[in-house]
């Protein structure tokens, strides 16, 4: 059976280790690490300030088309992809509608096109024969 005197010793040492513990959670530290400084703060301590619509930067993005047959080319099989305004990202694949008609997507000004083309021989593999 344990002795009150050393229940006694580990009381204190625990009441002691509480109170490191309580002490070193509550208080702010700077450490510095190399060249680096870190701060902690209470979240009630610190200021937000709300952004104002001055600060605001207009984010504009660029228009991109990409054509992989270079154009207008009905006996390739190709394919044109890039963004739009909103940075929506595309891809438009030529394709046969039918036999005899093909879908051939090209660039024009770094926009998207589309026209419909009668293919004499016939269409096959997304292009003309």
């Amino acid at each position: 059976m344990i002795n009150s005197a050393k229940m006694k010793k580990i009381a204190y040492l625990l009441l002691i280790l509480f109170i490191f513990l309580i002490y070193g959670c509550g208080k702010e530290e700077a450490v510095l690490t190399g060249n680096i400084a870190v701060s902690t703060y209470k979240v009630e301590e610190m200021e937000v300030t709300e952004e104002s619509d001055e600060e605001r930067e207009n984010v504009t993005t660029a228009r991109l088309c990409h054509d992989t047959d270079n154009g207008i080319a009905r006996w390739v099989n190709g394919s044109v992809f890039g963004f739009y305004d909103n940075a929506t990202r595309f891809e438009f694949n030529d394709y046969c509608i039918s036999n005899n008609y093909l879908m051939e997507f090209y660039c024009e000004n770094e926009i998207a096109m589309q026209k419909v083309f009668l293919c004499k021989s016939g269409c096959t593999d997304s292009h003309c024969i």
